[in-house]
């Protein structure tokens, strides 16, 4: 009933369901949850009656609509945190199916819930996953199809690389996922790169018979890889990754009418292409897959070939790209009339009437669906399938871009926010008419009676210099200010709303910084620190593409005293996705006082890293 949606007489899963709610709705024709069933599990049926919020006076519809949508998903990560999850991070439904649920928890976290809790909980289903021996080499455990095998943890590893950015242990993990993916594809007699077996695991996989082949689902494994290149460009598995899109690219063909697409069930050993419907999973693509697979190549060569594929289809395919889709060369001609609502209607349009459309219509589908999604106790990986469920608007609108939805697995967001107290993430409705790596335009409504402090961090930001120009669009007269200040990917800048008015601000890229992949670094995670004795050992991770300099680890206390350091080695750059490593020990003075202190990792050079997110561990 859950996941194939069966609503055929033929079956009786479906008579009894039937035979039980329309006695129910006969005796009760009004009764509230009956209807919300009956509804959701047969459309045909009368929508259940909604009441739609009233706007307060003086706020925009748009931005008051947009918050309550949010505060429905923060309440729903909570909801399944606080009442699901328990001790050793399951949720209920099987740490695997559990999975497909914390999709969703990465870009509520961004949209500014508190993100402490929902990392921590992401951060404790991972780690069950591993203790539990779930995987090995990288991959999946147990040996089974190409889906399964994504969904058997490797996706939470591509969640915590959002949540946990610039961690050694996940990046790490990310580059024993990429070494075995290395294994996993193959150069065959075509000269294309395809995916060898679309039955495996960590240690084996069967290539005979209808296992031989690469499906569409199959491509949702390279997520961590993807992660990895999206952080530091290592060059091996963006070699490998780039190889894989030209190997698609290679299946490209014209159909009857002229329109080009690509099947992508191939089998390796002979290159051909499965037919339409073949028993094994022949045909084209499912769902947004592997269109990040382009996506990713572009963004990392800027080569338009890549976009070929991308733009065959319209706006079928090209919503299917996490980042801004209007900023996509071509993009506005493919779309043609095809995209006329939520997000993307009010950015080709300026008409916030598409964004109160949806929110309103996303609202009402919540409320529908709330017991059901919790309470009502769906199968775990199907509570964010149904209806209401539609982050990517509020993504693209607060984001500018698609940091996580299911399935669509390349990061496209341009920022993401945390709110200082008294204020939250319902304070500021915020939407980017424009949203590019070097140029973005920002609009926020400020809901609360006073100025609202906000820290928007840079994601699919390039580097350097930037320009803000801010001003209001209403209200008193207010002089427009302009400022330049530096801004990158894991920074945070401070953002003051002032209250009840709509700020506008103009991000744009003035001097071009260091690009990230030609930048070292160096990273350390709470667990890299121990005491033993008198003495603190600290293990320091080079995690760049770029070899790292000599460093020092500082062991400060809670007023930023220096208790003690130590001299960290120059280190190489995992370029071979093998860990590279130093340990060093700082001596604890007689009653040092370390606690509520800190320790980082320093250099002298005037190189940046990639980020300094990683550089510090407090106690």
């Amino acid at each position: 009933m859950v996941e194939e949606s069966v609503n055929s007489e033929k079956l009786n899963a479906y008579n009894r369901f039937y035979a039980d709610i329309t006695d129910l709705l006969r005796v009760d024709p009004d009764n509230d949850l009956g209807r919300k069933y009956w509804y959701d599990a047969n459309r045909d049926q009368a929508r259940p009656p909604y009441m739609q919020p009233a706007i307060p006076t003086g706020i925009p519809a748009w931005a008051y609509l947009q918050v309550k949508d949010l505060d429905y998903f923060k309440w729903f990560v909570n909801w399944y945190i606080d009442n699901r999850q328990i001790s050793n991070g399951e949720f209920g439904g099987g740490l695997s199916d559990d999975s497909d649920l914390t999709d969703l928890f990465p870009s509520v976290a961004f949209m500014g819930a508190p993100q402490k809790k929902i990392a921590g909980s992401v951060s404790k289903e991972l780690e069950a996953m591993y203790a539990q021996g779930m995987f090995t080499n990288g991959l999946a455990t147990i040996q089974t199809d190409e889906l399964h095998s994504f969904e058997d943890g490797i996706n939470v590893l591509g969640q915590m690389m959002l949540l946990d950015y610039g961690s050694p242990k996940q990046i790490e993990r990310a580059m024993e996922t990429s070494r075995r993916l290395e294994w996993l594809t193959g150069v065959n007699a075509a000269g294309h790169r395809h995916i060898r077996s679309s039955y495996y695991n960590g240690a084996k996989m069967a290539e005979d018979g209808v296992w031989g082949w690469s499906k569409p689902s199959g491509y949702y494994v390279f997520q961590p890889a993807l992660s990895l290149v999206f952080y530091n460009g290592t060059p091996e598995t963006r070699k490998m990754l780039t190889e894989v899109a030209d190997g698609l690219l290679a299946h490209r063909k014209p159909g009857p009418g002229g329109r080009y697409s690509i099947n992508a069930t191939i089998n390796f050993k002979t290159d051909e292409e499965a037919a339409p419907g073949a028993s094994f999973g022949g045909g084209g693509f499912s769902g947004g897959a592997p269109w990040f697979i382009f996506w990713a190549a572009y963004s990392w060569t800027g080569d338009k070939k890549y976009l070929d594929p991308l733009l065959d289809n319209g706006a079928s395919l090209l919503q299917q790209v996490n980042a801004d889709t209007l900023a996509i060369p071509g993009s506005r001609n493919a779309l043609g009339r095809q995209a006329a609502g939520g997000y993307l209607g009010w950015q080709l349009t300026g008409d916030t009437q598409y964004l109160e459309q949806s929110y309103r219509e996303q609202l009402q589908a919540e409320s529908e669906r709330a017991y059901i999604n919790t309470e009502g106790s769906l199968w775990i990986d199907r509570v964010a399938d149904g209806g209401g469920f539609n982050t990517a608007e509020l993504q693209r609108a607060r984001l500018g871009g698609i940091a996580l939805v299911r399935d669509r697995i390349y990061p496209g967001n341009l920022v993401s926010w945390q709110f200082d107290a008294p204020a939250t993430d319902e304070s500021l409705a915020i939407l980017f008419s424009e949203a590019t790596p070097s140029h973005f335009k920002l609009i926020a409504y400020n809901l609360d009676p006073h100025p609202v402090t906000a820290r928007m961090t840079g994601w699919l930001i390039d580097p350097g210099k930037w320009q803000i120009a801010q001003s209001v669009q209403e209200g008193p007269a207010r002089e427009a200010s302009t400022r330049t200040v530096g801004f990158e990917r894991g920074k945070s800048l401070e953002l003051v709303f002032p209250p009840r008015v709509t700020t506008v601000m103009e991000f744009t890229l003035v001097e071009k910084g260091l690009p990230y992949w030609s930048r070292p670094d160096l990273g350390i995670d709470p667990e890299d620190v121990k005491v033993e004795g008198g003495r603190m050992k600290v293990t320091v991770h080079s995690l760049g593409a770029v070899d790292a300099p000599v460093s020092t680890a500082i062991l400060r206390d809670k007023n930023g005293k220096t208790i003690s350091s130590a001299t960290v080695p120059a280190l190489k750059a995992p370029l071979d996705l093998l860990p590279k490593t130093a340990t060093v020990s700082l001596a604890l003075p007689p009653r040092a006082d370390w606690k509520g202190g800190s320790l980082t990792i320093e250099t002298s050079n005037d190189l940046p890293e990639i980020t300094l997110k990683n550089n510090r561990v407090e106690f």
